[in-house]
């Protein structure tokens, strides 16, 4: 995988986490905010962090793959 497509998934999966950030903070308007929302902002910052998690042992199985072959 090249460089700039690895930059490229770390930061879409990072934007997640943002947008999860921005819930929970109260930065998003909504026109309806209560804490729903919040437990919303939540998952998608736990989402987000095993969306990280998950590429980066992909990307470490990988190697190690191309590394025995």
């Amino acid at each position: 995988m090249s460089r700039f497509a690895l930059i490229l998934n770390y930061a879409a999966r990072g934007m997640v986490i943002l947008v999860g950030i921005l819930w929970v903070s109260g930065l998003i308007p909504a026109v309806n905010y209560d804490t729903n929302l919040k437990m919303f902002g939540v998952v998608f910052i736990l989402f987000g962090f095993y969306r990280v998690a998950t590429f980066y042992t992909q990307q470490m199985e990988y190697k190690r793959h191309q590394d025995d072959e």
